[in-house]
């Protein structure tokens, strides 16, 4: 739906410490009240502020979901003050993201419209009955911490920083086109594609397994591979091992497990590596849209950023703002079933906290499993100690991850019971 010129509340913002002559570009971007006054509060160079007000699943008071809403603000703002105002969500707000990059006040007016009154699904909602149980306890052991903790070490420590304007953040994605094809070899129903983004060097990855009866329907299952600090360049230290080096490694293992192991879904499986998280959700927001525009068949998206670190009693919460709920309840009785022993609650993360608004935005089911409740996860991601003995030198807690959404992808990948086997 477009919305009318009148339709928004507007108003002409123009403030700041910076003078004009050493000010950076205006870009537009759209962010919640809590990241705005922050912004505000910084004295940022800001101009043609507009706001809407957006619905939201939020906690409630007791089992379940309630009915919230956000302020939503979409404006012009120097791009010099992006980073610090992401430094700031984290410190101050104790959450990441924090906002969307838009390409025009136009497009940035549809994306909040779309979140106001989201699409409709092109497809009906899939069957989420728990019918794989052997294949899936087949597969569960064969997953293991170590190869989680080797993929999270080597994102962490080869590179300087991951972000995505870098000769850091080039290498790693070039990298992770190199491991997923060596762990792709011998399959023929296996590609590996790197996915270019005009606008930035760094580019997204994507790992897709053929589906063998229903190819035009996709399961996506993704995570984050830049990384930040704020104000980050080339020689920036930005080890990134939580956020998001161990998100990646989760899904990675969940790959390694499916591709060695033969496991053919009948419905397509996609494990993509985002690029350009940090600075906006640019990565997926171009994937889905892409995707959308092509008439693509997504029939969910699980979202991994951020596994590895147990903060509180909590094994795995689940974001409840700008995600399907039928879709997370289908996440937590998959935990429930094949993972009792793990604990499981909701929390909200705010507007632009990961790569799951983006599918959400154009009318894809999302889910987003986190490491902790909001404001217990990480206190060391976007810092140069967010390294991976900050998780006791294990991925104990992420491969918790991977558990899950190897689960996620047979039972909603197999899109049925598997067949029987034949009688000898």
């Amino acid at each position: 739906m477009n919305l009318s010129h009148r339709a928004w509340v507007s108003a002409t913002l123009v403030t700041g410490l910076v003078g004009a002559a050493q000010a950076g570009p205006l870009v537009w971007v759209s962010m919640g009240e809590d990241a705005y006054q922050l912004l505000r509060a910084a004295g940022a160079r800001m101009e043609q502020v507009e706001q809407r007000t957006v619905p939201i699943r939020v906690p409630g008071p007791k089992a379940g979901t309630t009915l919230g809403s956000e302020t939503i603000h979409l404006l012009r703002v120097d791009e010099d003050a992006l980073p610090r105002l992401s430094h700031e969500v984290h410190e101050k707000l104790n959450r990441c993201g924090g906002y969307i990059a838009h390409a025009s006040r136009e497009e940035g007016r549809r994306t909040i419209a779309r979140f106001i009154s989201p699409p409709k699904q092109a497809l009906a909602p899939p069957n989420y009955v728990i019918d794989n149980a052997a294949q899936v306890n087949a597969l569960l052991p064969l997953l293991q911490e170590s190869q989680v903790r080797s993929t999270i070490t080597k994102l962490s420590t080869e590179y300087k920083n991951r972000y995505y304007t870098t000769t850091g953040g080039v290498t790693a994605s070039d990298g992770l086109v190199n491991t997923w094809k060596q762990l792709a070899a011998g399959r023929t129903d296996v590609t590996v594609k790197p996915y270019k983004h005009p606008a930035w060097p760094q580019r997204s990855v994507i790992l897709t397994i053929k589906g063998t009866t229903k190819p035009k329907e996709i399961v996506v299952i993704g995570g984050h591979m830049d990384s930040t600090i704020g104000f980050t360049s080339e020689n920036s230290i930005a080890p990134g091992a939580d956020d998001d080096a161990s998100g990646v490694a989760s899904l990675q293992e969940v790959a390694r497990v499916l591709l060695t192991s033969g496991y053919q879904p009948r419905r397509t499986l996609q494990f993509i590596a985002y690029a350009a998280e940090e600075v906006g959700l640019r990565g997926s927001a171009a994937i889905a849209a892409d995707y959308k525009a092509q008439g693509k068949k997504v029939v969910g998206a699980l979202q991994l950023d951020m596994t590895n670190y147990q903060g509180g009693v909590s094994d795995v919460t689940m974001i409840t703002d700008y995600t399907n709920a039928a879709q997370n309840n289908f996440v937590k009785s998959l935990a429930a079933f094949y993972l009792p022993t793990l604990t499981v609650n909701d929390s909200a993360c705010g507007y632009a906290c990961s790569d799951h608004a983006s599918w959400t935005n154009n009318g894809f089911v999302a889910s987003f499993p986190f490491e902790a409740p909001m404001g217990q996860h990480s206190p060391y991601i976007h810092t140069a100690q967010d390294t991976l003995d900050k998780s006791g030198n294990t991925a104990n807690h992420a491969i918790k991850f991977s558990r899950l959404a190897l689960a996620y992808a047979v039972e909603l990948g197999s899109d049925g019971p598997a067949p029987a086997s034949p009688r000898p």
